[in-house]
């Protein structure tokens, strides 16, 4: 049987791709490339730092359903959960899951939902 141990992509689908470019360059400092020719809609591959390749996409669907905070959430690992669900405040997010300990030496996790509703999680193993 194949088994699978890391993300291979991830993808956000959004309404406003200009506003959700800003909104994640803010938190993460994502910057974007364009996919041409993407047949729903406008297509930004993920880029974050000296990772290649994309990370993922933000998907600009004008037809999705309004997200319930009920699907899969990825989680996302970063160096300070406290100064990224700041850095989500501030750029105009709201925090769903306080930062919490998984417990032992698991680290802590918490989740944010994004101004389109999209709940994305931190995690930071220490």
């Amino acid at each position: 049987m194949p088994s699978s141990d890391a993300v291979a992509w991830f993808e956000i689908h959004v309404n406003d791709i200009a506003r959700m470019r800003a909104f994640y360059s803010r938190v993460f400092g994502w910057t974007y490339a364009e996919l041409p020719a993407f047949p729903l809609g406008e297509y930004s591959m993920i880029l974050a730092g000296d990772h290649a390749p994309p990370l993922g996409g933000l998907a600009e669907s004008a037809h999705r359903p309004p997200p319930t905070g009920e699907s899969t959430v990825v989680y996302l690992l970063v160096d300070d959960i406290d100064g990224t669900l700041d850095a989500v405040t501030e750029a105009g997010g709201v925090v769903h899951r306080p930062k919490m300990d998984i417990g032992g030496d698991h680290g802590h996790c918490a989740i944010f939902q994004d101004p389109e509703g999209n709940h994305v999680g931190l995690w930071a193993d220490h």
